[in-house]
């Protein structure tokens, strides 16, 4: 085994393939989730380096006027940051013995956080693979209903 040097957003975009893969042939919603969540983590933080706005501060930007106008207090970032990722890091942590079980749809978590990786991606404007589209086609027709 030889030590290589690798590219982090290469890396990422192999773990968002092998997300889509996984999760369009229902194999593991779990690890679906959490390669996507790895993907989109590196893939946004390429996305801050070049002052462009990830797909989670898109969304906290929307969010955010709508919260503050029905709950007459603004919505911390933080806040917002939890609530997005409770899932992948319920997957991923473990805080006590007290801790070891968790309630989430995995099927539901994987898929928007597919979708938040796959933002960060075409944002970074590189070209629709055909997982992304098959994907794509999966989530117009389960999700919207198209």
């Amino acid at each position: 085994m030889v030590e290589q040097t690798y590219n982090r957003v290469d890396l990422a975009v192999e773990q968002l393939e092998i997300a889509l893969s996984l999760f369009l042939r229902k194999q593991s919603y779990v690890a679906a989730l959490t390669l996507a969540g790895a993907a989109e983590e590196i893939l946004g933080k390429a996305l801050k380096f070049q002052g462009e706005q990830t797909s989670l501060q898109y969304k906290f930007q929307g969010v955010e006027p709508v919260h503050t106008l029905l709950n007459r207090q603004p919505l911390k970032w933080a806040d917002f940051n939890d609530s997005e990722n409770l899932a992948r890091n319920a997957a991923k942590h473990m805080a006590s013995a007290n801790d070891a079980k968790v309630t989430v749809n995995l099927e539901l978590a994987a898929v928007w956080m597919i979708v938040r990786a796959s933002e960060n991606y075409d944002r970074l404007g590189f070209p629709r693979s055909a997982k992304m589209i098959e994907f794509n086609e999966w989530f117009y027709e389960y999700m919207i209903g198209v």
